[in-house]
């Protein structure tokens, strides 16, 4: 059975990022669905809670400040017992964003760094979901 990712983006070019990504190193191995807000994604697992992982930008729609919509996101998450199995990672360019994934409880990978190693993301991805990377 595949294993299922979540993916909340709202950036057109950061979404063909993982698509690109995932479909060249995990194809047979994963399922995943990209949606671009905090609040699709809630909607979403409402409806669908069987993903292993949940991968989130930080900043997103705005709806929720002063907290981050992704953020807001993790929160919800990790508030609720349903979503207690879930891996949650952070995927921004925010500055703070170790910080705030530490505050969270959660992981992290900066978009600044991923822009020039990409193999962080498939090796997170693969560790994460213990898949083996093509």
């Amino acid at each position: 059975m595949k294993k299922k990712i979540l993916i909340a983006e709202d950036n057109i070019q950061w979404q063909q990022f993982h698509s690109s990504l995932l479909d060249k190193n995990f194809k047979e191995e994963i399922e995943y669905t990209i949606c671009g807000s905090a609040q699709k994604a809630i909607e979403i697992l409402k409806s669908e809670n069987n993903f292993a992982l949940i991968l989130t930008d930080l900043q997103m729609e705005t709806d929720f400040l002063p907290d981050f919509a992704g953020e807001w996101l993790i929160k919800q998450l990790v508030q609720n017992t349903t979503y207690k199995n879930n891996q949650i990672v952070i995927i921004s360019a925010t500055y703070n964003i170790g910080f705030i994934a530490q505050t969270l409880g959660v992981d992290y990978l900066s978009k600044r760094s991923l822009i020039n190693y990409p193999e962080a993301y498939t090796s997170l991805i693969g560790e994460k979901l213990k898949l083996n990377n093509n």
